[in-house]
């Protein structure tokens, strides 16, 4: 057990973890897009940030580009992604972008290796 700001961390929080985001993920007629075993995931870019607030640094990423809609409203994974890159602007995970929308699997893989690149 581990603490935070005087609050009490399980010791699995501090263990380095892979995470899968995309919004069918427990979609029965999607299974290529449910997270491969051993992944956390996350269907939107507000739970994927929750994750990270709860078990930290992701050591990989697998990447959709177009999440779920939230209050009507279309979520990618840009707002989780310039979020993570803020709160760890000096380690950038290693990550694999499975999207099916060329733009945006471009964007993802254009964010990624730029940030990777600010760190060389």
């Amino acid at each position: 057990v581990g603490f935070l700001i005087g609050k009490e961390i399980p010791v699995e929080n501090n263990m380095p973890y892979k995470l899968y985001i995309d919004d069918q993920i427990d979609d029965p007629e999607t299974p290529s897009r449910h997270p491969p075993a051993g992944f956390k995931s996350a269907k939107s870019s507000f739970e994927a940030i929750a994750t990270v607030m709860d078990f930290g640094w992701p050591s990989f990423l697998d990447l959709d580009h177009d999440l779920a809609l939230i209050n009507g409203q279309p979520d990618t994974v840009k707002p989780f992604l310039k979020w993570l890159a803020n709160e760890y602007p000096n380690d950038p995970p290693e990550y694999r972008v499975h999207s099916k929308n060329p733009a945006g699997a471009a964007w993802i893989e254009s964010f990624m290796e730029s940030w990777k690149r600010s760190v060389e």
